[in-house]
């Protein structure tokens, strides 16, 4: 089955002769041809803009294919092309590259010979190709044939043979190609290919938009420059660590723009970082917001691949913070989360408790509620199924595999859990000891220190901006919280013994509590334990109070 609409073809050539020409051609150079095809569409719209417009949302979403205003590329043209020649190695319906032509002309070139000798680009959508080429012609006033830089291919695995070897100018949105959803996986031979080509760049959850980043390393000249449009998962995601080391160690990261879901369709978070092949010893990054592109302060310069979330932070509303600490978690307790098998391997095991007495009960990231578990108060999801009070019987686990049985087994004393994807770091108590995780949950298991004393501590309104500060780009979305074992292992405790012990006093009071939407409790919680950490700031506790789940839950309840 085409992935392309009925008369596809058809109508774009219909599109094309009603703004005066140039002729339409196939990927082979022939004329297509309108017929008697007919159909209603937006005159004002460019052909690119009407092409993305005719394709299913299947089609994108599998293509991985967020398709960019032109009014943002043209921001970009003019904030990054300097000289030519200009590629775009995903060029879609060429809305970037008509942006880089015409920022050309600009600085002086003739659009004649821009289009037939400074631009090139190549994408595997034959379609789109084609409507690149006419858009380019149409601009410079040239057939359609004389745009040869532009070809059907993948670059990432072949660079096509009429490309010059180095470019002045690199700019476009890459495929976000997400190995987290089935639509955009890759197949083991794709994932073969890749690794032929980029080696340990090529991870579990690369997404192939960042590879384009590496190859675009290896087409600018000297002092030439590159924005690609990203997911905003590379500024912190832990596959994405070697990308961004390349960029620091191979050239100079001049610029980084942001945007909060305001740009592409799906409210999709995206970033770019704008990068020069130059080596520098800049101390500071230029930083972009909005579909303005407009220019904010400056950032310092990261230091360290490992994580750019602190650059972007601040522009994101996550409020600075200091602190005064004393050790770290992973001085106080091990930290650990399951793997895929940890998740599948106790399917055999699990069933709605029967028993009077509950044994091993089931707990998911749904349940946890900051000091609250929700087991048996809420109907949680689990293997295509609803669950009010699920139990695990680990001998049953370990008929089907032993090794998860042996995991959870090590796991059978006090503990805590730590969700993910949430709003601020939420944390229950498992006292008894005999609660099993279901992953993604983190777990904390004290060497000797209180239970009590390690939640009260992580569920600090400070420890939450850190933890965010950490996330940004990891999470679903920068508004969600999502930590690594050892990011969560590296986060301070108080250095204040008197209000720590304070501020466990209240959190055991909230626990006990039949209503756990204390504001006021809740409140008198943030700020001693804040104060244990040395800090006291009334803008912080409401930062951390709106996005905790009782303010939502007390919204809820006065609408």
């Amino acid at each position: 089955m085409s992935p392309f609409p009925p008369h596809l073809p058809e109508a774009l050539a219909v599109v094309a002769e009603s703004k005066g020409g140039p002729r339409f051609l196939n990927i082979d150079g022939e004329e297509v041809k309108t017929g008697n095809y007919s159909f209603t569409f937006e005159k004002h719209l460019l052909l690119a803009e009407t092409y993305e417009k005719l394709l299913t949302s299947r089609t994108r979403k599998t293509a991985g294919a967020f398709y960019t205003p032109i009014d943002v590329a043209k921001k970009f043209a003019e904030t990054v092309v300097r000289k030519g020649p200009v590629v775009d190695p995903s060029c879609g319906g060429g809305i970037f590259l008509l942006s880089a032509a015409k920022q050309l002309a600009v600085l002086g070139g003739n659009p004649k010979d821009i289009v037939r000798n400074q631009i090139f680009g190549a994408d595997i959508d034959q379609w789109a190709v084609a409507v690149c080429r006419w858009e380019l012609a149409h601009w410079a006033g040239v057939d359609p044939e004389e745009i040869t830089g532009v070809v059907i291919a993948d670059p990432l695995i072949e660079r096509p043979e009429n490309w010059p070897k180095h470019f002045g100018s690199i700019i476009g949105n890459p495929p976000f190609l997400s190995q987290m959803h089935t639509t955009t996986v890759r197949t083991t031979k794709r994932r073969e290919d890749l690794r032929s080509q980029y080696g340990n760049l090529v991870k579990a959850y690369t997404n192939e938009a960042w590879l384009f980043l590496a190859l675009g390393l290896d087409l600018l000249e000297p002092e030439g420059q590159m924005a690609l449009i990203q997911p905003l998962s590379l500024i912190a995601a832990r596959d994405a660590l070697e990308i961004r080391e390349k960029i620091l160690t191979e050239a100079s990261l001049e610029g980084l723009w942001v945007d909060q879901s305001t740009v592409f369709v799906g409210r999709t978070e995206v970033c770019a970082p704008i990068v020069k092949n130059v080596t520098s010893d800049k101390k500071e990054v230029l930083r972009y917001v909005g579909r303005e592109i407009e220019e904010a302060t400056s950032g310092e310069y990261p230091s360290d691949p490992s994580n750019w979330g602190e650059l972007v932070a601040d522009l994101i509303g996550l409020p600075d913070v200091k602190i005064v600490s004393s050790g770290t978690l992973g001085h106080k307790a091990s930290v650990t989360s399951g793997f895929r098998q940890h998740f599948y391997g106790l399917v055999p095991g699990v069933s709605e408790q029967k028993e009077e007495t509950v044994v091993n009960p089931l707990i998911t990231t749904a349940m946890v509620d900051p000091f609250d578990c929700l087991w048996g108060k809420k109907l949680v999801q689990f293997d295509g199924r609803k669950w009010q009070r699920p139990v695990v019987d680990l001998e049953k686990v370990a008929e089907f595999d032993r090794s998860v049985s042996e995991w959870m087994l090590v796991r059978q004393n006090p503990k805590l859990f730590i969700s993910t994807q949430t709003r601020v770091i939420e944390v229950v108590v498992d006292e008894k000891g005999d609660w099993i995780p279901l992953t993604p949950l983190l777990i904390v298991q004290p060497y000797e220190e209180d239970l009590w004393a390690l939640a009260t501590a992580l569920s600090a309104p400070v420890i939450s901006v850190l933890a965010a500060r950490q996330a940004v780009g990891a999470a679903r979305s920068v508004s969600r919280i999502t930590l690594s074992s050892k990011q969560l292992s590296e986060l301070p405790l108080p250095s204040d013994k008197k209000a720590w012990g304070e501020a466990i006093g209240i959190a055991q009071t909230i626990h006990s509590s039949n209503d756990k939407g204390l504001e006021e409790l809740w409140l008198s919680f943030g700020a001693t334990i804040n104060q244990a950490y040395g800090t006291r700031d009334d803008e912080l506790i409401s930062w951390w109070w709106r996005r905790h789940p009782a303010f939502r839950r007390k919204n809820k309840q006065n609408e």
